[in-house]
Order: structure tokens, then C-alpha cells, then sequence
């Protein structure tokens, strides 16, 4: 038998093990936990439910004096909201897109609902719709903004957008609640009112390509991090996580025309990679599962949305829909193989194994010998073994394989570059300047090429494919590493314009995009790797800016673009923790700092108080003097696992403060992750 084979035959029986072993143990520790605490548990959770809707019980007084910004209010949860809340006795302030919408609006509400034009996706017209929000109310400021506008086509595979559909999605659902909440933050100031930004369940969970799960995650990052920022200023933030609704953005017959018109633009070559009975499956298979998700009662996500903006302690995160809560939310905590498993209709269906007699008796004498602790770390031994063999298996054929790595100029790519290089890969490394291209060029062998590379122009990453073309002919793209990134600015998000956001998405999210879809075809000719650099800042967010959103985003596609392995691609994330690279310089973090504060309106500078930005420089310099590692070789052995392994994983967690601290406090509820992260940062004078 050959070394394959043999690993092989062990693999297949230790995964038989380990489904066997998983539900006896799980069984028993769950049967011995409820025999004996289930009592005090239940003591617990009946008095908690009882202060929990007795709390959000409390609605707030004087409706008639409090003005809501809503937008997106053609249709859908935007026009029931303000409708609902018309007929409650707020100020509606109701934005539409089109005419005709507000025409259908005003004919069936009071005249104290008010419409104007509003376009999200135009600064121009939300600054005018800001102006005139001003002038409606007045001294009193305003209680609280929507951010219910948004679209959800084009949506299809990865390899069917183009980057222009991502940016055409992000601009609205994304950029467009940025600029919205920033353009009326300091009147909700005024009035210590509320942000209510309606994301989605796939703000949790990706699954499915295209941008609308990456622009959901994104709102989901901005929302935490403007809960926290303005926070000390009595704003509330709520998050709505709506399931599958019937509205425009669900409509089965815009979807399957945009799948069309998806296919239809896709070169033949494309075509052929899915087969010609790919079309067709894809719109049955979209018509059935929408029929059987879709709910049609709109009002279950109205309330959620009522409940934030009128109850006097709403929650930070509301999810409406059956499938939200008891599918779609769970599905968010599970490990990312079983995840994968339940979203991709191309991976087998999973079977239940049926227990054998023998299985039962072996089930009821360790129930009965209480062998439930043996049986655990009988299981968690044999899944340690399998997974360090695993992950110890290489690929072979270094000399034949070319790996592409963006942002070599310093840090984790040039480390990476130089450390692929020794061991005798094909490394093409492209560096933003010619003076790192030199500088990487003289520290390694002759297989080594660089060149220049702008992530953020689609033309210079255009010419990169060209040149890779060149150097790697029909062998193919082994491995992409997007590794190229930017931090500042960074900061509260008071502080902040659409620009600063703007300037960060570029490079480290729409980059990654636009990298990732215009090499797509070189890897799949190779069956090669994606590696794309993250942070656990896309899991947790906990400063305000660009930074978060745009690390949640690549941990949104990173996701969809697993899609992509029925092709033979294999995708992995890196999210590493504090380093000390150009990325977390405390000098460069701090002058962009004064910046920002240079520019505020006096008003917002003594909201804050004249300490406030010495304060929160020491904190920075503080936390990252704590926390920075200098061993970046410990992210970049993680990069070189996904790109030689033969079993890679899906997600490379580096660094102990992302493995013991961030990302387990990324999984806690987010009163608990809120009280941390507020410890960390200093409180204005208020």
C-alpha cells in the first residue's frame, strides 16, 4: 500500500470513530448536565426572561415630539415602518427614491409624516436630505435614523461578478448607511436618540456569493463600532437581522433575471465550467427555496424596528423571522466545515447514521457508568491525532508552483515572499513602490519576480495578470495571496467622513475583490489556493474607521468564494492578532489622530473635552506596546500552512491574544464584549 492509500484507509476509519464517539459522549454529557442542574438552570432562566420583558416593556414618552429618519420608504419595511409609526404619533421623515413613492405615501398618512428624494448612494443628496432633516426639527434634534434602504441584486456565484457589481451593491447598502448615519449624527446627539441599521442574517452568515453578504457584514461592523463610540453619549444603536421576507429584494422574478443576464455575460469558457444545465438547476433550485422560506408577514421585522426606536431600552441586536432565529443565527456559531456543509448545494447531503444495537448498549452502559468525561476526551484525543496528521501531509512539486503575493513592500507579505522563495516556490511579489520591489529583488534567489501593483486600480492589477500570465503559462495560479493592506485612519466615528471610510474599503476590501475575480481563472486552472489576510478585527469590532468593516467584508467573501471548490480552489483566512508591522504604527495612528481632531467643529471637540485625544493616543500606544508581537513569522507560517498543506484549513488564527482573548470574545453577547471593550478605551468628559 502507498503512503496515500494508507493515510487514506486511517482518515476514513478515525472520521467513522469520531461520528460514533461525538454523539454517545455529547448524549451523555447533555443527559448527566440536565439530571442534575436542571433544576438551577431553569431557576436562572425563568426570572432573566421575566427582567428581560418587563425591561423591554418600557416605551418611551412625548412620541409627538420626536422626528424618525427613514429611508428606503418606496416599499417594503421602510413604508410599513412609517406608516406604523405615523399612526403612533412620531414625526416621520420618510426618504424615498422616487417620486412616485412619496406621492403613494403621503396619500395614505397624517400630515405630520413628511417626505423628501433621497438617493444613499449620492452625497450630494443625502448632505441636501441632512439640511433639511435640520431644518424639521429644530433645536430639539432628531430621535432616531433608519438605515433601511438597500438593494440585493446582482447576486450570483463569485465567478460570475465583476467588480463593479461589488462596488455597485457596496455603494448603497454599505457606504450609503455611513454617510446617512454620519450626515445626522450630531442632531441624534442633540437629542440622545437612537441608529437603528437594518443588516441581515447574512451580516452573520455567508452563504452565497456575490456582494450582498459582504455589504451586510460590513453594516454589521459599523454598527458595533458606532455602539460603543457613541455610547457615552446616551445614543443607542440597534442592529435588525431580518430572515427571508417577501419584499422587492427577495422577488424570485428579479432574481432569476439577474441569473440570466449573469450567465449571458460570461464567457463560454466560464459556461463550460458549470455545465449547461447549471442555469436552469440554479433558478428551480432559487424558486424552491425562496417559496419555502420567504414569510410574508412584513410586521414581525416592523416591530423589531418599532421596539428599538420607541422602547426605552431596546436591544442592540433584533433578529425577525423563524428562520433567523432557529436556523440562520445558530448556523453563525458553528465550526466553519459544518457551516459549509449546510450552506453549498454542491456538497453531499448529509446522512444521519443509524446506532446499531451494539451502539445502544455501548450508549446506555456509559449513561449508566457515568463515562461521559472518559468518552470526551477519548473523542477530543482521537480528533487532536487525526488533525495533526492531517495538516502534517504537503503538497509536493514546489519547483512547478507559482504563488502571487500583494503588498510585499514590508511586513507579513515580505516575510512571506522571502520564506516561499527558500523553499523553493515560484514567488511572484508584487510591492506599491519600486523601492521595495529592489530591496525584495536583492534579498532573494533569481525564481523570485516582482513588479508593481496598485490594488486599488483595476488597470494596474489588469497589467499584474498579464505578467503572471507570462511567468506561469498553462500550469496555472498555485496560490493568491491578498496580503496588501491600510489601517488609518482610525478612530471614533464621530470623527470620521464617507472618505476616511472610503479610503480604507478601497484597499483592503474592494482591492482584495478586484484582485481575487481577475485572477480567478489562472487558479482555476491550477486547482490552487486563495489565502486572503484578515484580522480578528473582522470578527470583533472595536475602533471606529474603514478598518473593522473592511476585515469584516474579507471574511464575508472569503466565504462565498469557498463556493469555489467544487472547482478544485481551496480558500483559507488569516486573522492574525496585534503585530508590529506599518499597519499597527503607533507613530503613523497617532498623527493621523490629530488630524482627524484638527478638522472637528469645536462643539464635537467639547463634547469630548480637552483631554480627550492625549487620552486615547496613551491608550493606543498602551494597548499596541502590550499587545504587538513583534514575531510576524507566526502569521506568516499560518500563510505558508494554507498555501502547501494538502488538508489547509479554512481560517489560521495567529498570535495568542486572537487564539485566548478576541476571537472567544467575539463569540460572547455583545453587552459582554461592549463592558471589555469600553475598559480598553478612555470615556469622554461627559
Amino acid at each position: 500500500m502507498t503512503p496515500v492509500t494508507i493515510w487514506q484507509t486511517f482518515d476514513s476509519a478515525l472520521s467513522s470513530l469520531c461520528e460514533h464517539l461525538f454523539p454517545i459522549s455529547f448524549l451523555t454529557l447533555t443527559f448527566l448536565f440536565l439530571e442534575k442542574h436542571y433544576l438551577y438552570a431553569l431557576g436562572l432562566v425563568v426570572p432573566w426572561c421575566i427582567y428581560r420583558w418587563y425591561k423591554g416593556s418600557r416605551r418611551v414618552t412625548k412620541k409627538e415630539d420626536k422626528y424618525v429618519y427613514i429611508t428606503g420608504c418606496d416599499s417594503g419595511f421602510g413604508n410599513l415602518l412609517a406608516r406604523h409609526l405615523d399612526k403612533q404619533g412620531f414625526n416621520v421623515i420618510a426618504a424615498c427614491y422616487t417620486k412616485e413613492g412619496e406621492e403613494e405615501l403621503k396619500k395614505i398618512t397624517s400630515d405630520r409624516l413628511a417626505t423628501l428624494h433621497l438617493d444613499v448612494a449620492d452625497s450630494n443628496s443625502v448632505e441636501k436630505a441632512a439640511a433639511l432633516i435640520k431644518t424639521l426639527v429644530g433645536p430639539k434634534g432628531l430621535w432616531a435614523v433608519v438605515n433601511n434602504a438597500g438593494i440585493a441584486l446582482p447576486s450570483g456565484p463569485t465567478d460570475w461578478m465583476t467588480i463593479y457589481d461589488y462596488k455597485k451593491m457596496l455603494a448603497v447598502n454599505l457606504c450609503g448607511v455611513i454617510d446617512v448615519t454620519l450626515s445626522v449624527l450630531p442632531l441624534i446627539k442633540k437629542a440622545k436618540g437612537r441608529v437603528v441599521n437594518v443588516a441581515s442574517v447574512f451580516g452573520r452568515v455567508s452563504a452565497f456569493g456575490g456582494p450582498y453578504c459582504v455589504s451586510k457584514f460590513g453594516v454589521e461592523s459599523f454598527n458595533d463600532s458606532l455602539r460603543l463610540n457613541m455610547a457615552p453619549f446616551g445614543i443607542k444603536v440597534a442592529c435588525i437581522e431580518p430572515g427571508f421576507f417577501k419584499t422587492n429584494v427577495t422577488d424570485t422574478v428579479a432574481m432569476k433575471n439577474n441569473l440570466r443576464q449573469l450567465w449571458e455575460r460570461l464567457p463560454q469558457d466560464v459556461k463550460e465550467d458549470y455545465g449547461p444545465d447549471y442555469l436552469q438547476a440554479s433558478i428551480d433550485m432559487l424558486e424552491q427555496r425562496f417559496n419555502m422560506l420567504t414569510d410574508g408577514n412584513l410586521m414581525k421585522v416592523v416591530y423589531c424596528m418599532e421596539h428599538a426606536i420607541s422602547a426605552v431600552y431596546p436591544q442592540t441586536r433584533y433578529s425577525a423571522g423563524w428562520d433567523a432565529k432557529f436556523f440562520w443565527l445558530p448556523a453563525a456559531y458553528l465550526p466553519t466545515s459544518i457551516a459549509d456543509r449546510l450552506f453549498r448545494g454542491n456538497a453531499p447531503p448529509f446522512k444521519p447514521k443509524v446506532l446499531t444495537d451494539n451502539l445502544m448498549t455501548e450508549l446506555v452502559e456509559v449513561m449508566l457508568s457515568h463515562l461521559a468525561l472518559t468518552c470526551a476526551l477519548l473523542l477530543a484525543s482521537v480528533a487532536a491525532i487525526r488533525r495533526f496528521i492531517r495538516e502534517s501531509y504537503r503538497v509536493g512539486g514546489f519547483g512547478q508552483k507559482h504563488v502571487f503575493i500583494t503588498g510585499c513592500d514590508s511586513g507579513f507579505g515580505n516575510l512571506l515572499a522571502r520564506q516561499l522563495d527558500g523553499k523553493g516556490l515560484h514567488v511572484l511579489a508584487a510591492c506599491l513602490s519600486e523601492e521595495g520591489a529592489a530591496d525584495l529583488a536583492t534579498a532573494t534567489s533569481s525564481r523570485l519576480k516582482t513588479l508593481l501593483l496598485d490594488v486599488t486600480d483595476s488597470e494596474s492589477i489588469r497589467r499584474g495578470v498579464q505578467f503572471v500570465s507570462r511567468e506561469v503559462g498553462e500550469r496555472g495560479l498555485w496560490g493568491l495571496v491578498n496580503n496588501a493592506g491600510r489601517s488609518i485612519p482610525i478612530g471614533p466615528t464621530e470623527w470620521m467622513k464617507l472618505e476616511d471610510f472610503t479610503k480604507v474599503l478601497d484597499v483592503n476590501l474592494i482591492g482584495v475583490i478586484d484582485v481575487t475575480l481577475q485572477f480567478l481563472p489562472l487558479l482555476k486552472k491550477a486547482q490552487g489556493r486563495v489565502v486572503n489576510v484578515a484580522s480578528v478585527l473582522g470578527r470583533l469590532s472595536l475602533i471606529g474607521g474603514g478598518y473593522c468593516l473592511s476585515k469584516w467584508g474579507v471574511e464575508a467573501f472569503s466565504d462565498s468564494l469557498r463556493g469555489m471548490q467544487q472547482f478544485g480552489i481551496k480558500v483559507s483566512i488569516i486573522e492574525p492578532g496585534f503585530f508590529k508591522t506599518a499597519v499597527t504604527s503607533v507613530e503613523l495612528i497617532d498623527t493621523d489622530l490629530r488630524r482627524l481632531w484638527t478638522r472637528l467643529p469645536q462643539e464635537v471637540k467639547d463634547s469630548y473635552g480637552e483631554t480627550y485625544l492625549e487620552d486615547y493616543v496613551k491608550v493606543q500606544e498602551f494597548s499596541m506596546g502590550i499587545l504587538c508581537s513583534p514575531d510576524i513569522s507566526k502569521v506568516t507560517r499560518c500563510m505558508e500552512h494554507a498555501l502547501t498543506a494538502q488538508f489547509p484549513r479554512t481560517r489560521y488564527s495567529a498570535g495568542w491574544d486572537a487564539k485566548l482573548f478576541w476571537i472567544p470574545l467575539s463569540y460572547l453577547p455583545s453587552f459582554v464584549s461592549d463592558f471589555v471593550v469600553n475598559m480598553l478605551l478612555p470615556s469622554p468628559k461627559g
